[in-house]
């Protein structure tokens, strides 16, 4: 499964993107206020995908990542 991840203040929601309802979960997301962040993470499941963001990425990754427009890949 491959997972985005969005985020607002301290929230942090992995999606799969693969999933049938993903682009509308996203898009309520995105009008929610959350921001769609530059990471793809291949996962077997969310939780998953969860450790491996935390374990592997910091705020600074992340700036670096949007000011590169590039995307990390877990």
């Amino acid at each position: 499964m491959q997972f985005c991840v969005l985020a607002k203040e301290d929230v942090f929601i992995f999606e799969d993107i693969h999933t049938e309802c993903s682009s509308e979960i996203i898009l309520s997301l995105l009008t929610q206020g959350f921001i769609y962040l530059p990471v793809s993470i291949e996962a077997n499941n969310a939780e998953n995908a969860r450790v491996c963001f935390h374990n592997r990425y910091q705020w600074a990754d992340l700036t670096q990542a949007f000011q590169s427009k590039q995307v990390l890949r877990c």
